[in-house]
């Protein structure tokens, strides 16, 4: 474990509600349960209202860069039992307030994760971690009786909307397999550093995100040129600089909580 992951390995990570509503209720999807179910597309956001960050595949961060900071979360140990870290997409500067969920539950930016996209459908590992089963969280609103698309057939067989979902979720676990090798890659080389956002808004209130890290810039600049062509190679030379792009945002991200006070201060 790198020094940097030492030091800041017991800070609280940012909460990563991975949209689930807010009393779950997870089923595995069956053929005879869910005859006759149908799911409507998600219009009101609501359920991520409470989620500041959330996962992030590399495939991801071109698009998540352009509006919000992309830092890693540590999550525990990998099977190597060296530290394992997540890309999160941070959406909000305080706990459980996601900036970029509107007051009436509309999705107020562009890019939206596939971590949300894929709700309420996921996949979650059985018999022992071997097999991908497909779960729906039936508290969701939008499944119901008579409106959206089905989800079994007539003859038992998923329809041609679940399947879509499954290889959306196949592709989704594809590229969650690629980045653990990114982030892998990135404790080896020990790239990584402590992060923190600090502030004072404007009226005085103070913001102060902790718990993730990010690439430090002066290690990268020092890697060896074997190590540095290997990067770009792989694509990983891309994505770090990509997640240092988005650092940017944070400003972005300030400017939206503050566009939020007067509003607060009136509803009050």
């Amino acid at each position: 474990m790198t020094e940097a992951l030492k030091s800041a390995n017991g800070a609280a990570a940012p909460a990563a509600n991975e949209g689930a509503s807010a009393s779950q209720r997870i089923a595995l999807v069956d053929r005879k349960r869910h005859a006759g179910k149908r799911v409507r597309p998600i219009t009101d956001w609501a359920f991520a209202r409470d989620a500041n960050a959330v996962p992030l595949t590399g495939v991801e961060f071109g698009e998540a860069a352009r509006e919000m900071p992309i830092g890693f979360v540590y999550v525990g140990k990998d099977a190597n039992d060296k530290p394992k870290l997540v890309p999160m997409a941070l959406m909000g500067l305080r706990e459980k307030d996601n900036l970029l969920v509107s007051a009436d539950g509309r999705w107020d930016a562009r890019f939206v994760p596939a971590t949300l996209r894929r709700y309420p459908f996921a996949y979650v590992r059985t018999q022992g971690g071997e097999k991908l089963t497909l779960v729906i969280d039936e508290a969701y609103g939008g499944l119901n009786d008579s409106k959206g698309e089905l989800l079994i057939a007539a003859d038992g067989e998923p329809t041609e909307y679940l399947q879509n979902i499954m290889r959306f979720l196949d592709r989704y676990e594809l590229e969650q397999q690629r980045t653990e090798v990114f982030c892998a890659r990135l404790v080896e080389l020990e790239l990584l550093r402590g992060a923190e956002i600090k502030g004072d808004m404007p009226d005085g209130d103070k913001v102060n995100a902790t718990g993730f890290f990010m690439v430090d810039e002066d290690k990268l600049g020092k890697l060896p040129d074997a190590e540095v062509l290997a990067l770009h190679r792989t694509g990983m030379m891309a994505l770090i600089h990509t997640h240092l792009v988005s650092m940017g945002q944070v400003q972005a991200l300030a400017q939206r909580l503050e566009a939020r006070k007067p509003a607060k201060t009136a509803a009050a």
